[in-house]
């Protein structure tokens, strides 16, 4: 009876075996144990169950081997196809065209630089170190040398002194250096000047003029005669363009006023030591220094034009004496030159019809007094000088 349940039991293992062939475990389990069950139940004996049971014990060994084995491959191979490795796209950085040797200032972008791709994966592992844009790159000087069609990085550039950013003179023309000239709102054209602009630089002086003008003649000691000479002061002005299509290099403003911190208590002050005896110096031997010039005062800032020695020694004489300084904003692509003779009083009197006060006529104060037996002058009125504008109508 019970080997004829083994057989069963084993029949029934096989036919699950064959349903699922290598992959159900349990099931050929479940079957080699009916078998071994009906083979020692049909014949009793001890010592073949024991046999039976050994072979079962490395039967299963073999296959939970196998299945620890084969199964890390299996879910390597599972993991790869499921989640695919994702890749970076391409980022479009900053490139040298070609090789870019140390201290060369890049001003030309187009024939030093251009825009190539770098994969994902190496912009990301330092992003800070790349251009993205051109315009980054513009006017800045190459610090180590850059080889071609590789990457700019930003520790290879820095930023370009004004010496480089001076343009070549021509040859045969005398070279150009930077000189700073303090403007104003109205000196400076209302902040509307930008580097690289061209400008006229006018001055206008105010001098003390000491005219000798000959007088009448006056009785001298002895009863001789001698010409009076009559000294005269005045101040007369002159405006003269003294530099014209001078290049703006610069332009550098004063910094922010920084909030000023409040003031401590000032200790008690010592009494006041009698002044030292100094020598007087006779005005002759005095020296007078402008430092008006030389001082950046607050709503001024300074412009850095281009000039040369000669127009340099010209402009430092100008702003040594205090002369008022103006700069002329040329419009752009105009560098032509003018001739000027400047203006004076004279010049406006002469040329631009600039009418001159005159004096008034004497009066007698008080009034004349009748005298007998004396005629008595008719009077005359004094003349008035007024224009006469005569209307004309065109044609």
């Amino acid at each position: 009876m019970f080997g004829v349940a083994g057989i069963r039991l084993y029949c029934w293992g096989s036919r699950a075996q064959a349903r699922c062939p290598g992959h159900c475990l349990p099931a050929r389990l479940k079957g080699i144990a009916n078998v071994a069950k009906g083979i020692v139940i049909m014949r009793g004996g001890g010592s073949r169950f024991l046999i039976i049971l050994g072979m079962f014990i490395i039967l299963l060994a073999g296959v939970g081997l196998y299945m620890y084995l084969a199964s890390p491959k299996l879910l390597q191979v599972s993991a790869s196809q499921q989640f695919p490795p994702t890749q970076r796209p391409n980022v479009a950085v900053v490139g040298a065209t070609i090789d870019i040797e140390a201290g060369t200032l890049i001003s030309d972008t187009t024939s030093l630089l251009e825009i190539k791709n770098i994969s994902g994966d190496e912009y990301a592992a330092n992003p800070q170190s790349y251009f993205t844009q051109l315009a980054d790159v513009r006017n800045m000087k190459a610090l180590v040398k850059i080889p071609g069609k590789a990457p700019v990085h930003r520790d290879a550039l820095g930023p370009a002194g004004l010496s480089l950013k001076m343009p070549i003179t021509p040859p045969g023309q005398p070279s150009l250096k930077a000189f700073p000239v303090q403007v104003s709102n109205l000196t400076g054209v209302a902040d509307m000047i930008q580097p690289g602009d061209y400008v006229d630089i006018m001055a206008s002086f105010n001098l003390d003029v000491t005219t000798f003008r000959a007088g009448v003649p006056q009785s001298g000691q002895g009863g001789g005669s001698q010409p009076a000479v009559v000294e005269q002061a005045s101040n007369e002005g002159s405006v003269k363009v003294l530099l014209q299509d001078a290049q703006v290099f610069d332009i550098v403003k004063p910094m922010p006023p920084q909030a000023t911190p409040e003031p401590a208590p000032a200790p008690p002050t010592p009494a006041p030591s009698p002044p030292p005896q100094v020598q007087a110096v006779p005005p002759s031997q005095q020296i007078v220094h402008n430092t008006a010039a030389s001082m950046l005062r607050d709503g001024n800032w300074v412009l850095i034009i281009g000039v040369t020695d000669q127009e340099a020694e010209v402009l430092r004489f100008a702003l040594d004496r205090g002369i008022g300084i103006s700069t002329l904003l040329r419009r752009a692509g105009d560098h032509t030159t003018e001739h000027t003779v400047g203006s004076t009083i004279r010049i406006l009197i002469d040329n631009y019809n600039m009418p001159v006060p005159s004096s008034l006529p004497p009066s007698q104060h008080p009034g004349p007094v009748q005298v007998p037996n004396v005629p008595v002058l008719p009077q005359e009125p004094n003349g008035i000088y007024a224009p006469t504008i005569t209307a004309t109508s065109g044609k």
